[in-house]
């Protein structure tokens, strides 16, 4: 698998997910003190009071339990630390580490 790691914003990184990650891509988030891996259910980037959102529900891929989790990917842009994609079919895995956002 060819991995290509990349440094950029939070915002950058939104803009990354919103036009690169698409239903059954593989996405892990890290983000605060959380780690979310496994496979984009759906993608919402619709506007939420006013703004801009992207959430991303992602059916989680872990040993002793699975779920679904809804994460708001712009909620969280701030405490976001790594981002890793992998689209689905092909064999390359992108990495994103995310700069600290300007507040």
């Amino acid at each position: 698998m060819i991995t290509k790691e990349v440094e950029m914003d939070c915002d950058l990184a939104i803009d990354y997910i919103k036009k690169n990650v698409n239903a059954h891509d593989i996405l892990e988030l890290s983000y605060n003190r959380v780690f979310t891996p496994g496979e984009v259910l759906s993608i919402d980037t619709s506007e939420y009071n006013g703004k801009e959102g992207l959430k991303v529900i992602i059916h989680v891929s872990e040993d002793t339990f699975t779920s679904t989790v809804e994460v708001d990917v712009e909620e969280i842009k701030d405490d976001l630390i790594e981002v890793t994609h992998i689209p689905k079919n092909k064999d390359e895995k992108t990495v994103i580490l995310i700069e600290k956002c300007e507040l």
